[in-house]
């Protein structure tokens, strides 16, 4: 019976395909038609107008602050938006890789590692998919309920769109506010299903690495008792050796097939992730500078809270990233654990083979330039932090 690994993702297709990102396989006309108008005007347009908002701001550092906060992040939602649009096939051959036959469990042991990933999955995007709509709720509902109930004036939830007067925005106040509210209510879900996916993706890689290693230790096991024994024929001996040899080139295969999914994921997410993560860096950076300006206590709040969403946005990724990294390290030595000394020289040959290529370990990259590991999330908040700094320095100079 085969084991369906993409099964975990079935609440992320379901949120793409509403967000208008997944036609599936095969595209209905309809949904085409539904796809363009849907991301052009909650996507495309949204985004534009936040664009030109910045032109006619008021000279005002922290009203400018407060607008860039956003804008990063609305960014990082179109680059996301962009790559399941533009990379849809290489999506799917992603995903049709996970359910080759390599990748099938041979035994329970196997098959135990692939359910705590799959319940890893699921764990996760249950656990911020409710703390990130929580969020959003209390940012889009606590401004209308206030000028509802205490009639204090109603604030737009993301942008002011200064480029419209006074006059037509109190005119239209609810209108714009209900388009700004459902906009980025649907950002809000395209950057918790997206990032979940693609951590998904991460989380089945290191699964398969694990499952590698519990072969590569277990590759001669099955010969222990029979060389045990006194009396082995030649022919048993060939028999034996020739076994060995397979499962040797099946690891080498799997081991393969895993560097192949790696670089799959790393072509389809890299633009993705070198725009994500020079957003979250400007962010940070941006949300420390606000701190040092005066504001109510609860936009203090705010801008803690969501500082720290964007921290582990990134660290998230960075932390499975040097799991990828060390666990394909590791199968180097994982190999030495089996019973190779009394092996054949063909089997030691492959063996060789394979340490040589593990001793490159695996990486994903954002943007062909930095690898996903904890040193790149340490120097992205070290410049993130020295930015903090210039920009201070500079205002204390005016």
């Amino acid at each position: 019976m085969k084991f369906h690994q993409i099964d975990c993702f079935n609440i992320n297709m379901r949120f793409f395909k509403f967000l208008a990102i997944w036609p599936g396989n095969n595209p209905c006309r309809y949904y085409n038609y539904y796809s363009k108008a849907f991301i052009m005007f909650f996507v495309i347009i949204f985004y534009l107008l936040f664009s030109i908002n910045f032109y006619f701001l008021p000279r005002q550092l922290d009203i400018f602050i407060e607008e860039m906060i956003f804008y990063f992040t609305d960014l990082a939602v179109t680059s996301k938006v962009l790559t399941f649009v533009l990379m849809h096939d290489q999506i799917i051959e992603i995903l049709d890789v996970l359910e080759c036959e390599v990748f099938q469990p041979d035994d329970d042991e196997g098959s135990i590692i692939l359910e705590k990933a799959k319940k890893f999955n699921k764990s996760y995007w249950k656990i911020v998919m409710s703390v990130s709509y929580l969020s959003s709720l209390v940012h889009i509902l606590s401004p209308l309920i206030s000028h509802l109930i205490l009639n204090v004036e109603l604030l737009l939830p993301v942008c002011r769109y200064a480029f419209i007067s006074d006059e037509y925005r109190l005119m239209f106040i609810y209108p714009i506010y209900l388009y700004q509210s459902a906009s980025i209510h649907f950002h809000m879900l395209y950057n918790v299903n997206v990032d979940s996916f693609f951590l998904g993706l991460m989380v089945l890689a290191i699964a398969q690495l694990d499952i590698l290693d519990t072969k590569l230790r277990k590759v001669t096991d099955d010969y222990k008792i029979e060389e045990a024994d006194a009396d082995v024929s030649r022919l048993r001996t060939d028999s034996r050796n020739k076994e060995d040899v397979m499962k040797m080139n099946q690891c080498i295969i799997h081991f393969i097939k895993v560097c192949r999914f790696c670089e799959l994921v790393k072509d389809v997410f890299s633009v993705t992730l070198f725009v994500q993560f020079g957003a979250a860096s400007c962010i940070i950076c941006v949300c420390l500078l606000r701190f040092t300006m005066p504001a109510p206590m609860g936009y203090y709040i705010f801008l803690g809270t969501y500082m720290s969403v964007m921290i582990l946005q990134i660290m998230a990724p960075c932390w499975l990233g040097t799991r990828i990294m060390v666990k394909s390290q590791l199968l180097a030595f994982s190999v030495y654990n089996c019973d190779w000394t009394s092996r054949s020289r063909q089997f030691k040959s492959n063996m060789r083979f394979f340490v040589d290529r593990a001793n490159k370990p695996l990486s994903i990259t954002g943007g062909k330039m930095f690898k996903l590991s904890l040193d790149t999330f340490t120097s992205i908040i070290n410049s993130a932090y020295s930015f903090f700094t210039l920009l201070q320095h500079f205002q204390k100079e005016k």
